[in-house]
């Protein structure tokens, strides 16, 4: 269903300029006037505290971090397309301001190792947690569940081995 107005004239819009083509998903509040490099310190210090709250396991402070950290990644993604769409913006820069903006950027890639790898460390602990979980449950069932051998005696269990439901949601 479309909502917009049929009866409102229509203005074109005007192009916006290479350097500063981003997309509205991509505005975090307070970060509309920013550029990279701003973003880019902002995102570096995200991390480090989200790597240090998974070091300490400390999930809800990872999950309060999760907004920003997903709005400054599309503010990020959006100046890395402008300067991918138009490179002269970097290369207007002074050769200073470049150089830094070069260091952060290594700096951040190595944050976002770092994080991607503590978060899949995270995520393969609380798998083997409840993979533990289930299977301790199992096990406990199998050996008070009742079997019957084929002449209806009862607690053959080491006749037969049974294969009891019990299951946990692996998309965790």
């Amino acid at each position: 269903m479309n909502m917009m107005r049929n009866d409102a004239p229509r203005r074109p819009v005007p192009p916006s300029a290479p350097s500063q083509a981003r997309p509205a998903s991509a505005r975090a509040p307070g970060a509309a006037s920013k550029g990279p490099g701003a973003i880019i310190r902002q995102l570096c210090d995200l991390l480090t505290k989200e790597n240090a709250a998974l070091k300490r396991h400390r999930n809800d402070d990872v999950k309060a971090l999760t907004e920003r950290k997903e709005q400054l990644a599309r503010l990020y993604q959006g100046h890395m397309n402008a300067i991918h769409r138009d490179p002269s913006q970097i290369k207007a820069l002074d050769p200073a301001k470049r150089n830094a903006m070069a260091q952060a950027s290594m700096r951040l890639g190595d944050l976002m190792q770092e994080n991607a790898s503590l978060l899949k460390a995270n995520i393969e602990s609380i798998n083997m947690f409840f993979k533990a979980v289930t299977n301790a449950v199992r096990d406990r069932q199998e050996k008070k569940a009742a079997a019957y051998t084929s002449n209806g005696a009862m607690n053959a269990y080491g006749l037969t081995r049974r294969n009891l439901a019990v299951s946990y949601n692996q998309t965790m």
